[in-house]
């Protein structure tokens, strides 16, 4: 498999739709709450509408794909930053210490050099959605609220804090969750640069994970929350092909590449990367 870098344009894949709330959503707004308040905060815009940011939609899809990959192969997935030593241990990725040494080794060679050698050796969810070392392909958009959907309620979710000694409600640990009520949608959009048609399944594949409602986001996951539902609007769905090929010139001048409307298309390549999973994936 011919691994790419962001030197020259190689493809993009632009995916739009609506993410629809299933039950309610809880992405914290972080940093430490008001004295008088008692109510843990959703995340708001600055005119105090709800959005979900690309960076946890990302996150989450990362991790339920990493899951995916560890149950079709597990060096496919990345199990690097703390790399077990131990014999007959996973190998799993890069960690910035084989970087450093990698740069110390290839130091009088080309960046080229280095860039190939990183791509290479990286595991395959490093290679799509980034590492300290690597740009990622996949840009994912902050999500706003779709404004007809919207109609300016939050929902309040009681809590208890449990005394793991006595197995009872803790004292003074009663707390308020806001949460954005279910129904509501946001206007999705990401884009994928210079993903190889193996990538583009891994992506696909994700994608129509979250299309069957199988990914939740945001906190008290395991309380219910969380749960949300993509509408692809497949017919507005295009892709562009290698610079040498005559549909660069038409996407550069139109903005439209091949379209994914067809199913089969999808499928195929979604068939590419699990062909290449339970293969040579070097």
């Amino acid at each position: 498999m011919e691994k790419v870098d962001f030197a020259t344009f190689h493809s993009r894949l632009r995916i739009t739709g609506r993410l629809q709330l299933d039950t309610p959503l809880h992405i914290g707004a972080g940093g430490a709450p008001d004295v008088t308040e008692v109510v843990q905060s959703v995340v708001k815009d600055w005119a105090r509408r709800p959005y979900i940011p690309g960076s946890s939609f990302k996150g989450a899809l990362r991790a339920h794909l990493e899951a995916i990959l560890r149950a079709l192969d597990y060096e496919l997935a990345c199990v690097s930053i703390a790399k077990p030593e131990t014999p007959g241990a996973v190998k799993g990725c890069l960690t910035l210490g084989d970087v450093d040494a990698l740069k110390k080794e290839l130091r009088d060679q080309s960046p080229a050099a280095l860039s190939a050698a990183l791509i290479s050796k990286s595991c395959q969810m490093c290679r799509v959605f980034g590492s300290p070392w690597l740009a990622s392909k996949v840009l994912f958009k902050d999500m706003p609220v779709a404004a007809e959907t919207w109609f300016d309620r939050y929902q309040e979710r009681s809590g208890v804090g449990i005394d793991r000694d006595t197995e009872t409600a803790g004292d003074k640990l009663l707390y308020e969750t806001e949460a954005v009520p279910a129904g509501t949608e946001f206007d999705f959009e990401m884009v994928v640069d210079n993903a190889d048609e193996i990538e583009q399944g891994l992506i696909l594949l994700g994608i129509a994970e979250v299309e069957r409602g199988q990914m939740a986001l945001g906190g008290a996951r395991s309380r219910g929350l969380g749960w949300v539902k993509l509408r692809v609007d497949w017919t507005n769905v295009d892709k562009t092909y290698r610079v040498e090929r005559a549909s660069l010139r038409s996407y550069l001048a139109s903005g439209k590449g091949e379209s994914l409307a067809d199913l089969d298309r999808r499928k195929e390549l979604v068939g590419k990367f699990l062909a290449h999973s339970g293969g040579n994936h070097a």
